[in-house]
């Protein structure tokens, strides 16, 4: 099986990389990794990844507006039977490739998305901060991040719309922890500021959205 690494991210060369590095240096190197990392055209820094990331890593540069334009880009040339949302604060367990392999092998349904527990909030709050989907669900849905977000609610969004296509499964017992400035995990810096600011607008749509059911928007996807 093959998985794919779905990397966002703006302002952050070297933290990227790091966080890259690590899952890297944790997998168990018995499974193909894809990784695909998903730039702004406008940022600053794109020439400082393009400076630090390996030949081997797919790079997807565009006109993104949000974390959410990025992952779907990046969505869009993954070629892995499973998709890991990854963001440059997420850290992973050793092995970590093999633990989603099995446990997803364990399901033995095609459509699924997977959640894990992210270290930073109880396992019953209904949102995936580290959402796990199969391609196959991938395909169905047309789209990773609900295209109307911006960043904000989208998680929670996702994991409605899972529940619903009776698609979601629980792995509690593995944790990939999101190392968050809220805890003071990491620095504040503006990506987080950029993100956060489109609170109200995720709140909106989320509420919109509940009120309909959370309907999929069943887009056709072309890799």
């Amino acid at each position: 099986m093959k998985i794919t690494l779905l990397h966002p991210s703006r302002g952050r060369a070297q933290k990227a990389y790091e966080t890259f590095d690590t899952w890297m240096q944790r997998c168990t190197g018995k499974f193909e990794i894809e990784h695909i990392l998903s730039l702004d055209e406008d940022d600053p820094q794109v020439q400082n990844y393009a400076n630090r990331f390996p030949l081997n890593s797919k790079c997807c540069i565009g006109p993104n507006t949000c974390v959410v334009d990025a992952t779907n880009a990046a969505a869009k040339h993954a070629t892995g039977d499973i998709l890991i949302y990854l963001s440059d604060d997420f850290n992973c367990p050793h092995h970590w490739d093999l633990l989603v392999i099995k446990r997803s092998l364990a399901q033995n349904r095609k459509e699924w998305l997977m959640k894990v527990d992210d270290g930073l909030q109880p396992f019953d709050v209904k949102v995936l901060t580290i959402p796990i989907m199969s391609n196959y669900l991938y395909q169905k849905l047309g789209y990773f991040w609900y295209p109307e977000y911006k960043s904000m609610f989208v998680d929670e969004d996702l994991y409605h719309t899972a529940a619903n296509m009776d698609a979601l499964f629980m792995a509690p017992e593995i944790t990939f922890k999101h190392h968050h400035h809220s805890l003071g995990l990491c620095e504040n810096d503006e990506t987080y500021s950029r993100s956060e600011k489109n609170w109200d607008q995720g709140k909106e749509l989320f509420a919109h959205r509940k009120a309909s059911g959370f309907p999929p928007l069943s887009i056709e996807v072309n890799n």
